[in-house]
């Protein structure tokens, strides 16, 4: 295989193993929104879900990014459908439903969790392949028995944020970790790309924001393979090392009220 997939093997929860090339390739085929364009460039595709490339040579330069950006909140947050006014809804993309009777009901959020695809590359920044994508992670995740796509958010290498798996309902991201746990995933395999300014721009936006909303301190703000006993190398070594600083120097000064940093 041109990958491994040994840590992701590991690193989900028991009835949530990652399923083979086979399925995921026939997700590929039933996906049916993709354009030849994005099945090329989704031409090395293996499996779903934070899998880890091969080592690579050469870390993907870092992203310069501008520190002086607007506030990253409205002052009024609408109420559903939508908890959040920038993000594109789910029937944006999304060819199919939920199955509730497959999931669990979402506890209080205390955890934020951010990783990546882990598939092949992934450069284009429109909207209809950021779709076409998340669609194909979807699919790929029904096909293992899952209630729906494992992550409760994803964002774009557009800097698009795409409602994923409604938050009433736990996420499966993390091995025995998902209760109270907010999954986001970012598009791409940042073992082999790095990520796109608007893409770690968004990423801080979301987090900021889900910190404010749920009251979770940066103390809780963690990368997949921060968790303890995961074996995985998600969310790959340019978004970890990206995340690592962002979250010393942006996100440590996210305002929590009434929470205490434990």
């Amino acid at each position: 295989m041109p990958w491994s997939l040994a840590h992701a093997v590991v690193d989900l929860m028991p009835h949530e193993s990652h399923a083979s090339s086979d399925p995921t390739h026939a997700a590929l085929r039933r996906a049916g929104v993709m354009t030849r364009r994005g099945f090329l460039a989704m031409g090395t595709l293996a499996a779903v879900g934070c899998a880890s490339s091969t080592t690579v040579s050469r870390l993907p330069d870092p992203v310069l990014r501008s520190v002086n950006k607007p506030a990253v909140c409205p002052p009024v947050l609408p109420a559903k459908p939508r908890d959040f006014d920038f993000l594109h809804a789910r029937q944006d993309w999304s060819r199919g439903v939920a199955v509730p009777a497959l999931m669990n009901p979402m506890l209080p959020p205390r955890w934020i969790t951010l990783h990546h695809d882990g598939m092949s590359p992934f450069q284009a920044k429109d909207q209809f392949s950021a779709a076409a994508r998340i669609e194909v992670i979807r699919v790929s995740h029904r096909n293992k028995g899952w209630g729906d796509i494992g992550y409760h958010y994803v964002i774009d290498r557009g800097g698009r944020v795409w409602e994923g798996r409604d938050l009433k309902w736990q996420g499966a991201h993390v091995k025995d970790h998902n209760e109270g746990n907010i999954g986001i995933c970012c598009l791409g395999n940042f073992d082999e790309q790095s990520p796109s300014v608007a893409q770690l721009d968004a990423v801080e936006r979301m987090v900021s924001c889900l910190m404010e909303r749920h009251r979770v301190p940066v103390n809780r703000v963690r990368s997949h393979q921060e968790w303890q006993g995961a074996r995985t190398a998600c969310p790959g070594r340019s978004l970890q090392r990206e995340f690592m600083s962002m979250r010393r120097q942006e996100l440590s000064r996210v305002t929590v009220p009434g929470t205490a940093r434990t």
